[in-house]
């Protein structure tokens, strides 16, 4: 003779209800931003799976929907894990590596201020002993230019507008 049990519904409420938080968490737990949220649906979806896995095995309910939502909260947890552990190493090796940045940050610093230094120091070069010797050398090439203009007089028109031109910027030189 065989008997025959008969299933009852032991744990089912909460095996639903660990169903339902596990399928919040897996979608809360790709996401990444929402890892937080994920872990706590998955882990409260494996608590409540759980319970309602043990009631059911006391009374020889079905266990196919409690363990159904341990499996996906279980799932939706080591995806939120997972992205806690990736997160976490990304921050510190941003956090980490923050000390090269600020020094590399002084290093161009330094550069800055060693570039306007080479620069104020050409600066009073060239208003200094510099000027005197392109000065010298515009002087040198205007008495070549008055030169070849003489002696290559072939539009005199051309050669009036030259030493205007010589003759302005003689000007402009000795105003300075």
């Amino acid at each position: 003779m065989v008997v025959e049990q008969k299933k009852t519904n032991a744990g089912q409420g909460l095996g639903i209800a660990g169903l339902v938080l596990g399928i919040i968490s897996v979608p809360l737990a790709i996401m990444g931003c929402t890892f937080a949220i994920a872990l706590l649906f998955g882990a409260v979806g494996i608590v409540l799976s759980a319970v309602g896995l043990s009631q059911a095995r006391k009374s020889e309910g079905a266990k196919g929907i409690t363990t159904a939502g341990l499996v996906v909260s279980i799932i939706g947890s080591v995806i939120a894990v997972l992205w806690f552990f990736f997160l976490g190493a990304f921050f510190h090796g941003a956090v980490h590596d923050r000390g090269s940045w600020f020094d590399k940050l002084e290093q161009l610093e330094d550069i800055g201020r060693d570039l306007e230094e080479d620069i104020e120091g050409m600066e009073q070069d060239m208003n200094d002993e510099n000027m005197k010797d392109l000065e010298e050398k515009m002087e040198d090439l205007e008495g070549e230019t008055e030169v070849e203009t003489q002696e290559k007089p072939e539009d005199s028109a051309d050669v009036e507008e030259a030493e205007k031109e010589l003759d302005k910027l003689k000007e402009e030189k000795d105003q300075k």
